[in-house]
């Protein structure tokens, strides 16, 4: 992943939709979109980095004539990936004004046509021009509107699976008017309102249709004046999943039977076995040699090989098992990522437990998820927040299920209301089976601190533990402990720690304190609200920057804490960082956000999370230096739930609330002696169209580029130990071919080192 590139980190684990596009399988699941390369047995995740224009891809179907696949998005964008791998977006849809609901149900094709079917109608794309040309929406009885959900062509006429029933209207027609098409309703048993008719596919010029409820069947449109439809023997089954027309039948896929063929005469086989009990088979697609790809909601993409009934390999491509996430722990010793995927809400209430509960650990390129359906994972259902000690252990918390100390399965220890015997927690309302932690940090010693937010007034919830003596250390309480939420360590060894935005039924004020653990005396404890600077006294999260200043997320922007005198100088304050806007006038840094979550990177750089996407500022936070969104990103959603930064590799990872990206900063810590040896890429070659980095260098090194004659190209100073170069000379152009010189130094001239890079222009 190159400088300023992204990775998303999406489950691929539930597909819902397929499509054969010769040498490749597209997969759309219920949270990311990738393929698989048939002939190398690989697979990708494709994203906004890739080409695509959005995110949530419900809908696809590849055209073999002109060698495309249509995706369509859960936002109703439509994007097509064109033989060349070029991927043209038509918005339309997504741009159009309707009254009531606006989706797309399916994507078919036809003759050189894509018909985009969607609960407003029936909107229909020319392949070859890449346009649409026509929208068919009150095309119901009497002009009313109708919901399509599949569409196919034969004989010259167009048939369309309707709320209203099946349609069909000659292509030759106007089918603009309604009165040019004819509405059927099949026979069934079933009351005529109570059907439903969800697929319909052309094959050898027949016409087939799905059409659910009781007496459910594939029924078969026979031509005539008028034309009716029959039922096709044992095609019965509970829901259809879906109807493909293929070059030797039509398929038939459902959970009840799996994979069934209707060849000539109405004849009904069994091509692929049902799906095992407990799964779900979402989709299916036959390759030209004769192999079945099973979309399998709970096992992932499958194949079946020629001739063969049951799958043979699975496919699913490397990601978390779900895209819940509550919040990151990037831990740059270990080169660690752990997603926690929560929690509790804006509110304080227990989260929903949904399928996926844990955390998922992402480690040499490769996620590990950790939750119920793992063997041997505690019953921690709500995992919060996490931290590890310098040996390495993780200690995370659950909002309910206490404290858990992981040095993998089957090496765990957990801590609850008097469980094991001297812990200090408690649970929330007298409910020990409510041990309730927000938040964890480890100090400098090792030494675990903990927040156990328990609602017993008169009672404290900041502890200390020693993992090594399994001792605990309670802080004397003050009005408010009982209640706290987020938790920070300066380099003096205060802990600052944020009071619960809801503290009932204590209703203790709202702020932040600052602790001296060393001592117990009143003047060892302050605290900060509006009037000691802060813009707002309901707090997200805290942090310590590089220069040890203390920073406070609010719902009403940041603030900081710098004062040289101390937290514990009553005339010491917080600050708002100022910015300025288009204007010129300075106002506080995004006054108007509730900024959920923060970070400090490498060079010092604060990221800050919002509802409106992801912020990154300079070290005092007065100038925005990037924007992300879901309109310029491959971000998943605007909505941020946590930022976290790993410092040994410069990634920023970003939790939202539809599930985990990864961006690559441009701001490492460099630790002990600097390398200066780690160039990328290197060489660079004439097509490459980013920017080179250089890490291991003395942290916020002075950095100077040079050619080897020693004319200098570009001068900056590090952002940590990592620099970047666009490849520019200062006038904008790109350098020649050659060799170059990076020279970096510290501010003293000392710890200094050479590196060369070589690039190749054309």
């Amino acid at each position: 992943m190159g400088y300023g590139d992204w990775q998303l980190h999406l489950p691929t684990n539930r597909p819902s939709r397929l499509a054969d596009a010769g040498d490749r399988v597209y997969v759309a699941t219920e949270n990311a979109f990738y393929f698989l390369n048939k002939a190398l047995n690989t697979t990708q995740v494709l994203s906004r980095r890739d080409g695509l224009n959005d995110v949530g891809v419900v809908a696809l179907a590849y055209d073999s004539v002109t060698q495309q696949t249509v995706l369509g998005y859960r936002n109703t964008n439509l994007d097509i990936i064109q033989r060349n791998g070029r991927i043209r977006n038509l918005n339309d849809i997504l741009r159009k004004q309707i009254q009531g609901a606006k989706a797309i149900t399916n994507i078919s094709i036809g003759p050189g046509k894509a018909y985009v079917s969607t609960t407003f109608g029936l909107v229909v794309v020319d392949l070859v021009k890449l346009e649409v040309t026509d929208t068919y929406s009150n095309i119901g009885p009497g002009g009313t509107v109708v919901a399509v959900y599949d569409a196919a062509v034969a004989k010259g006429a167009l048939y369309l699976a309707t709320s209203a029933g099946l349609l069909r209207g000659a292509l030759t027609s106007n089918l603009l008017d309604f009165r040019s098409w004819t509405a059927y309703q099949p026979a069934t048993t079933v009351d005529p309102a109570r059907r439903t008719f969800p697929f319909v596919a052309a094959y050898n010029g027949e016409v087939y249709a799905a059409v659910e409820g009781t007496g459910a069947a594939v029924f078969r449109f026979v031509p005539g004046t008028p034309g009716t439809w029959r039922a096709v023997p044992n095609t019965r089954t509970a829901q259809f999943r879906n109807l493909r027309a293929s070059a030797t039948g039509v398929f038939i896929i459902d959970d009840d039977s799996g994979v069934r063929k209707i060849g000539a005469n109405d004849a009904v086989t069994n091509v692929v076995a049902r799906s095992p009990a407990g799964t779900f088979l979402q989709d299916a697609v036959r390759s030209r040699d004769g192999s079945f790809y099973l979309a399998n909601f709970q096992l992932g993409l499958q194949r079946v090989p020629p001739g063969a009934a049951t799958p043979t390999e699975q496919y699913v491509a490397n990601g978390p098992v779900s895209n819940l996430a509550f919040s990151i722990l990037a831990d740059a010793r270990t080169n660690t990522v752990d997603v926690f995927s929560g929690g509790y809400s804006e509110r304080y209430d227990p989260s929903i437990v949904r399928e996926g509960a844990g955390f998922y650990e992402f480690k040499d390129g490769q996620w590990t998820s950790f939750t119920a359906a793992v063997p041997g994972f505690p019953n921690v259902v709500r995992p919060t927040r996490g931290t590890r000690t310098p040996d390495g252990t993780l200690y995370f918390g659950g909002y309910g299920d206490g404290l858990v100390e992981w040095k993998g399965l089957g090496n765990i220890r957990r801590f609850g209301e008097g469980t094991p015997a001297g812990s200090p927690l408690l649970g929330t309302f007298g409910n020990k089976n409510r041990v309730e932690i927000t938040d964890l940090t480890t100090d400098a010693e090792g030494k675990v601190w903990v927040v156990n937010r328990h609602l017993r007034s008169g009672v404290s919830g900041l502890f200390l533990f020693d993992p090594v003596a399994t001792t605990w250390r309670i802080m004397p309480w003050r009005l408010g402990f009982e209640a706290l939420d987020r938790l920070a360590l300066d380099d003096n060894g205060y802990v600052w720690a944020s009071v619960a935005r809801k503290t009932d039924p204590t209703n203790a004020p709202l702020g932040i304190f600052a602790v001296d653990p060393a001592t117990v005396s009143p003047q060892s404890t302050r605290f900060f609200t509006t009037a000691a600077g802060l813009p707002d006294n309901q707090i997200y999260e805290l942090a310590k920057d590089r220069r040890g200043y203390m920073w406070a997320a609010t719902i009403k922007g940041v603030a900081v804490f710098n004062d040289p005198r101390g937290p514990f100088d009553p005339d010491a304050v917080f600050t708002l960082p100022l910015t300025p806007n288009d204007k010129g006038e300075l106002f506080p840094v995004l006054f108007s956000e509730a900024v959920r979550t923060l970070a400090v990177d490498g060079g010092d750089r604060k990221w800050f999370g919002t509802d409106n996407g992801l912020w990154l500022f300079s070290p005092d936070a007065d100038e925005a230096l990037l924007h992300f969104t879901t309109a310029n990103s491959p971000l998943p959603s605007n909505r941020i739930v946590d930022v976290k930064v790993n410092n040994k590799t410069g990634d920023v990872w970003v939790a939202t609330d539809a599930g985990v990206v990864a961006y690559r900063g441009a701001a490492t810590i460099t630790e002990g002696k600097p390398s200066c040896a780690a160039v990328f890429p290197n060489p660079v070659r004439p097509d490459f169209a980013g920017t080179v980095g250089i890490t291991g260098l003395v942290n916020n090194a002075q950095v100077k580029i040079t050619d080897v004659a020693g004319h200098l190209v570009y001068a900056t100073t590090a952002n940590g130990g990592t620099v970047t170069w666009n490849l520019t000379t200062p006038d904008g152009k790109r350098v020649r071919s050659g060799t170059y010189l990076v020279l970096s130094a510290d501010a003293d001239g000392k710890n200094g080192c050479v590196s060369k890079v070589a690039v190749l222009s054309r």
